[in-house]
């Protein structure tokens, strides 16, 4: 019953995938997108989520986008391609994206950042826009979020939680980065400009990527990320990338 006195049906809030990119995790043409979709959607959206996914309503219309629009059934085709052959999903915070894509990912095939830099003990996660700060003294997110931005972000955390464990010093550093969270209250400092519009994604190698984006050969790494909309209100959801 609404305000009117009226019968009114009011669907459940729920998300769904808006764009769907991977990047290549290792060789030559490492942070390179190979897969950057734009989903199609005839369903009415209510909220896209700007701010947290940096989809905005021209980037799905198919008479103004300038991406490469699929359907989400293609979409998902080349996500379970990857995931068939064997490659590992690494990203921040992939637990949410794989429940609104609706894609069983077995553990051993992912590589999650938000669990890898976590001291349980401190009963708080930390964002990929912090860790990026703290660790890679980067400044992301700057305005919309960028899902190729996060993958390749993700993918450094990674490498330097691997270089933190081969020095032993992982536990030290994890402390470390706490304490700092703490006293910044977890999060980068505010930027003056950071409500200004943000630039394309930069590009990776100086001498240009290789061809357009493709299905990866068997047992390549990549690493990717999607980012979504709501269709009925409420909050966004994070960003994962693969492996």
């Amino acid at each position: 019953m609404n305000a009117d006195g009226e019968m009114e049906t009011i669907r459940p809030r729920s998300h769904a995938l808006a764009r769907a990119s991977v990047v290549r995790g290792e060789g030559q043409e490492e942070g390179v997108a190979f897969i950057d979709d734009y989903i199609a959607i005839k369903e009415p959206v209510v909220d896209y989520l700007t701010k947290y996914s940096g989809v905005t309503a021209a980037d799905l219309d198919p008479r103004r986008s300038e991406h490469n629009l699929v359907s989400l059934k293609v979409a998902y085709k080349k996500l379970w391609v990857l995931l068939n052959l064997g490659c590992r999903f690494l990203g921040h915070g992939l637990k949410q994206d794989f429940r609104v894509i609706n894609m069983q990912v077995p553990r051993a095939q992912v590589i999650d950042t938000i669990e890898l830099f976590y001291l349980p003990a401190r009963l708080r996660k930390l964002s990929l826009k912090f860790l990026a700060f703290q660790i890679l003294k980067e400044e992301i997110q700057e305005g919309n979020h960028d899902s190729i931005e996060d993958a390749r972000t993700a993918l450094k955390l990674y490498k330097k939680y691997l270089e933190y464990q081969d020095a032993g010093v992982l536990d030290t550093m994890l402390e470390e980065i706490y304490k700092e969270g703490r006293a910044r209250k977890f999060k980068p400092p505010q930027r003056m400009d950071d409500a200004a519009a943000r630039t394309e994604t930069p590009p990776i190698p100086a001498d240009g990527p290789g061809p357009g984006p493709s299905t990866p050969l068997r047992n390549r790494i990549g690493g990717g990320s999607e980012n979504g909309y709501n269709q009925g209100g409420g909050s966004g959801f994070g960003t994962p990338a693969f492996m």
